[in-house]
């Protein structure tokens, strides 16, 4: 048996390990030969829990496909993501990173599905917890880290460090809590103002859904009619408290009141961004959607 299971670890890991030879490698051959592409399935169809809306007519779809490409390039994502933030905290214990060092592993289908959803030439603004979406903006893990690790090879030459990274069309990184909600409205502003076809994604967490400011710009999006969509990624503690301590009403998708919103209850919105997109071509340049991660 443990020869067995020896034999098909060097299999699967592929060019990565000596070739094998003799009896073994024999062995091995056969196993990749009776294997193919063609046995694994192009696509799969998931379940998604139906999402709890407010002042929406109908919800996502229920149902979402995921092809073979698609699943392969998200889980490639997230993985890069997640082992970066590990490296990142082994740094950061070794005093190599110094500051301030806000990881965001365990949140990467977040970045990950709304990167899918939306187009590069769309605008993203988000708090402190940055490094995932800078990922998935475009900028390299070795750029990231030598911004974390205060080099001028980083993408704000070292002077940004963990809280303040920027790449086209992202706008960080922002330290100061809920700051960066009406930062994100005037971005949107400005692309309805010059006539673009592009939409501003305004993040922050359930830490930040109780800063006045926030609610000042719910109010003047909706007059204006702002291509915005404001995201909590609610991850249940702000630092370290606790959203039913902090918050008399953890409803969050409602807060906006006179706003659509609709909750997303679990990761598997990483599953389909369609059911994001049929949202966004709907309602893009007429309403403002509040997405709830948890």
């Amino acid at each position: 048996m443990q020869k067995m299971l020896s034999l098909l670890s060097r299999v699967l890991q592929g060019s990565a390990q000596k070739p094998v030879t003799g009896a073994a490698g024999e062995a091995a051959r056969v196993i990749v030969a009776s294997r193919s592409y063609a046995d694994f399935a192009t696509e799969a169809t998931f379940d998604i829990k139906k999402c709890d809306v407010h002042r929406l007519e109908e919800a996502p779809p229920t149902t979402a496909v995921l092809t073979r490409e698609q699943g392969l390039q998200y889980y490639r994502t997230m993985q890069t993501i997640r082992r970066m933030e590990l490296k990142s905290d082994q740094l950061y214990k070794q005093k190599i990173i110094r500051g301030f060092c806000h990881l965001y592993d365990g949140q990467e289908a977040c970045c990950v599905g709304l990167e899918a959803s939306i187009n590069p030439t769309d605008h993203l603004i988000t708090a402190y917890r940055a490094h995932g979406y800078t990922y998935t903006r475009g900028v390299s893990v070795k750029e990231i880290l030598a911004e974390l690790t205060g080099r001028r090879g980083g993408c704000a030459k070292g002077k940004g460090g963990s809280m303040h990274m920027y790449a086209k069309n992202f706008y960080g990184g922002n330290g100061i809590v809920g700051a960066q909600v009406p930062l994100g409205a005037g971005i949107a502003l400005a692309c309805k103002y010059f006539g673009k076809n592009e939409i501003c994604l305004s993040l922050y967490g359930d830490g930040a859904a109780n800063q006045g400011q926030i609610f000042e710009t719910y109010n003047m999006a909706a007059l204006w009619k702002l291509p915005c969509i404001f995201i909590c990624e609610n991850n249940r503690y702000g630092m370290g408290t606790s959203v039913e301590r902090a918050a008399a009403s953890t409803d969050y998708y409602k807060r906006g009141d006179y706003i659509p919103g609709l909750r997303v209850r679990n990761l598997l919105f990483i599953l389909h961004p369609l059911c994001f997109k049929v949202q966004l071509s709907k309602f893009k340049f007429f309403f403002f959607f509040y997405y709830l991660f948890w």
